[in-house]
């Protein structure tokens, strides 16, 4: 795995930056970690609700610039399973931005949606909402957009393994059998993203240098690049940027 960020040498000026950006590796599958908007808020004085309503203005340039890109698959992580501990306030109003935004997103009929994560834990309205969101997208022939929501890696992990063994266990498997000829291969088909792309580039803003979580088996052989703008700010500067800096990379998957 490898990690860039702000601390990483300067690259060129935004005017400079290619647009579309190619890469020597393929870029076809991207996630984002839209991390930083309580921060922004703070910053400008204002309210989570704005920020969160801002932030989603923004998750329709990044879909727009990932096409541009020649992406096949984006991955956007906007609520994990720990922030539903939050203030109930702020956590309603995020719900209700997340519900809004996959509606709009459905309603642009240029997308796959594909919800994950345990939506069980959202309010009955929402879970619905974004559910019946996702589902008027399945017909659809574009590019694909998961959307992580109450995601947990380490329950995605879990949730793989109890099913795979259920599975097993279904068609009459002896446990013996069943712990003799488990691989990785099999967990993974049980997976959140199952018979998607890799993971290649993985892009957390707001300055954070870590995944919390966030998709702890996909990003095994993923690049990562950490961005110090918070995500309401991102723009295609920062992008670009991104793109630029795994171009950069030689991925050699452990070898």
């Amino acid at each position: 795995m490898t990690t860039s960020s702000a601390a990483d040498p300067p690259l060129p000026p935004a005017e400079y930056l290619p647009s579309p950006c190619p890469s020597k590796a393929a870029l076809r599958h991207v996630a984002v970690i839209v991390d930083g908007n309580r921060r922004w808020a703070r910053a400008h004085h204002t309210d989570p609700a704005a920020a969160y309503r801002r932030g989603g203005d923004r998750v329709h340039e990044l879909l727009t610039w990932c096409e541009a890109a020649g992406m096949s698959t984006v991955t956007l992580w906007p609520l994990s399973a720990d922030n539903l501990r939050r203030d109930p306030g702020d956590v309603g109003a995020l719900v209700q931005v997340i519900s809004e935004v996959v509606g709009e997103l459905a309603d642009a009929r240029r997308w796959q949606l594909n919800l994950f994560g345990n939506t069980a834990l959202l309010g009955r309205g929402a879970r619905r909402r974004i559910r019946a969101a996702a589902r008027r997208t399945a017909a659809g022939s574009g590019m694909a957009v998961n959307i992580a929501v109450a995601y947990d890696g380490r329950e995605d992990i879990t949730s793989a393994v109890r099913s795979l063994l259920a599975e097993q266990a279904g068609r009459g498997t002896a446990v013996a059998d069943i712990v003799d000829g488990l691989t990785s291969d099999q967990i993974a088909r049980h997976l959140s993203l199952a018979g998607q792309p890799p993971v290649d580039l993985i892009t957390r803003t707001s300055g954070e240098h870590r995944l919390s979580g966030f998709l702890p088996w996909q990003s095994a052989y993923s690049e990562f690049y950490f961005c110090d703008v918070n995500w309401p700010d991102f723009t295609r500067a920062d992008f670009d940027a991104a793109l630029l800096s795994y171009d950069r990379r030689s991925r050699r998957y452990g070898q």
